[in-house]
């Protein structure tokens, strides 16, 4: 006989089987026992979660000569004669492939007759949202008023695009997804009943790969068995999904806390050497990066990751060197990278620029201590221990000693006219506060305000050479503007509220700022004003009490400041 695949052979016959669908599981048992019988089913729920084999075990228990506790014996001819294939009472239909009006109208007209030698004709219609329009309209009256010898299943892994006629009839089943453990011991079951042990690791590992589709682990533990080792590792289960070891994403973390960009590149050419996938290394990293913050607001990070305890108390160690807020931008940036490897044909290029990009980042920064040493900075200003003169360029120094030179002589000359010296003070702070005034002029006006963006069309076609048609047709006829150094304003014409809208999304805003930083050659901001807001040049002011005290000192040490809302 030939050999029959391990999801197959290990399909489950009765409800007990089932992994984890007890709510699910418990009602269809009652119904039977009870004889509460509805005509029509829907079973919701990812891939792999027993949607298709709950219907069939249902299918045997409500025709099943001698059923146990609600479940088919499996045993009687009838049950068999389902399992084998030679009772045709039972019908299977993949919608996928069997969608037009046709294929609904020939159920229409077969349901009708009475079962051959079941109690029940039962019809299971995999994939239903992949019916046409026409398709549900001719199943709608089945549904409605079906003969009471028949029994629909309906399987879908979309339930929101059925139409509301057809989800009204139906008695609704969700299917969740699989635990980790539930699949990884389950796993561990099939391998030992097969003779071949596996380590927890590896179990957990595939329960991870599977993403709660149990068909899909079962497949991927076949494929492991398949080298032929009687023991199944961890490193078996990289080996063959083609995974990067744990060990190498966690030296590539440990480089981009030192921001050792060397180091960064060299791994990169390692990783694109072994012939590993760049897209799925960049998902894991950023599983690897949400365990590192798992770590670092959890008290017990073992509950929620999946990993060894030596992993974890690793990932605890470079938790501490990263603040929170880095680690949730990093997340950003991968996450972002992610979607762009989908369009992108320079994978590596893309990967190498985010990396070298999170090197950037100030890894040790923290908000609390910013904020002490920005206060104690305020602190001295306001008690005269820092000489505001002294932190100024030396062109600005030179301007202001000659200044004071000039004040010192008047201050002669006002003394010998018995002039108060309240009123030198005064006029020397004029005479300051005047100057600097004009300086600051000069300085802002250096700052491009109001200027159109040369480059806005280079970044716009840039824009749909990533693959963003949506996003490249909202900005058509738009206009972009620069603001200061380092924030753009993309203008929309009157009428554009709807684009502008679109456009406002952080995932457009993103890409968008991305591509514009490249261009330009500077990390600059985009924001999305309409015609009106532009022209009267509305800016929010309304900043925090810590951007005020921040404005406060640069205004008080002449340092230019250039702030950007997040």
């Amino acid at each position: 006989m030939s050999y029959i695949a391990l999801y197959r052979k290990w399909r489950p016959l009765v409800f007990e089987e089932v992994v984890e669908q007890k709510h699910v599981i418990e009602a269809l048992k009652n119904s039977v026992k009870m004889q509460r019988i509805s005509h029509a089913y829907l079973f919701c729920g990812t891939r792999g979660t027993g949607k298709t084999t709950v219907a069939r075990i249902f299918s045997r228990a409500i025709n099943c000569l001698s059923p146990k506790d609600g479940n088919p014996c499996n045993e009687c001819e009838i049950c068999k004669g389902i399992l084998n294939g030679s009772i045709l009472d039972v019908i299977e239909i993949d919608a996928a492939s069997n969608n037009s009006v046709d294929d609904i109208r020939n159920i229409r007209d077969e349901v009708v007759y009475a079962p051959s030698r079941a109690k029940y004709k039962v019809y299971i219609i995999d994939e239903v949202h992949m019916l046409s329009t026409g398709a549900f309209n001719a199943l709608l009256k089945t549904l409605e008023e079906p003969p009471s010898h028949a029994v629909f299943f309906l399987a879908t892994t979309e339930p929101h695009k059925l139409p509301s006629t057809i989800l009204s009839r139906c008695q609704r089943f969700d299917f969740r997804r699989i635990s980790a453990e539930g699949v990884a011991q389950r796993l561990t079951d099939i391998s030992q009943a097969s003779g071949v042990s596996i380590d927890k690791e590896a179990a957990l590992l595939i329960a991870k790969i599977s993403e709660g589709a149990l068909r899909d682990a079962i497949t991927l533990l076949d494929q492991c068995m398949a080298r032929g080792k009687e023991n199944i590792t961890r490193d078996d289960v990289i080996n063959i999904a083609g995974l990067v070891n744990l060990d190498f994403t966690s030296q590539l973390v440990d480089a981009l806390i030192k921001r050792d960009v060397n180091a960064v590149i060299k791994l990169v050419d390692e990783l694109v050497m072994s012939g590993k996938d760049i897209a799925a290394f960049v998902s894991d990293l950023i599983q690897y990066y949400r365990n590192l913050m798992i770590c670092s607001v959890s008290e017990k990070p073992e509950d929620i990751v999946n990993l060894s305890s030596s992993d974890i108390e690793h990932m605890k160690g470079q938790s501490k060197e990263i603040n929170q807020d880095l680690l949730m931008l990093i997340i950003k940036e991968l996450s972002m990278l992610e979607a762009l490897l989908k369009w992108s044909n320079h994978p590596r290029i893309l990967l190498e620029v985010s990396l070298i990009k999170i090197c950037s980042y100030d890894f040790s920064i923290d908000k609390d201590d910013l904020y002490s040493r920005l206060k104690a900075l305020e602190l001295k200003v306001e008690s005269g221990a820092v000489n505001t003169a002294n932190s100024k360029p030396e062109t600005r120094s030179e301007t202001l000693n000659i200044k004071q030179k000039s004040a010192t002589e008047k201050e002669k000359l006002q003394k010998n006219a018995g002039i108060s010296h309240e009123t030198k003070a005064a006029k020397s702070e004029e005479t300051v506060s005047v100057s600097d005034k004009s300086d600051k002029s000069e300085e802002t006006a250096a700052i491009p305000s109001g200027q159109p963006v040369n480059e806005w069309e280079q970044i716009i076609d840039e824009i749909k050479s990533y693959g963003r048609m949506g996003l490249f047709a909202y900005l058509q006829d738009t206009k972009a503007y620069e603001m200061g150094e380092n924030l753009i304003v993309i203008v929309f014409n009157e009428g554009g509220a709807f684009k502008k809208t679109l456009v406002s999304k952080p995932e457009n805003i993103e890409i968008i700022e991305k591509i514009a930083s490249a261009k330009l050659g500077r990390s600059v901001a985009v924001r999305c004003w309409d015609d009106n807001a532009y022209n009267r040049k509305v800016l929010d002011d309304k900043d925090d009490e810590f951007v005020q005290k921040a404005k406060s000192i640069a205004d008080k040490l002449n340092i230019p400041l250039n702030i950007i809302d997040e």
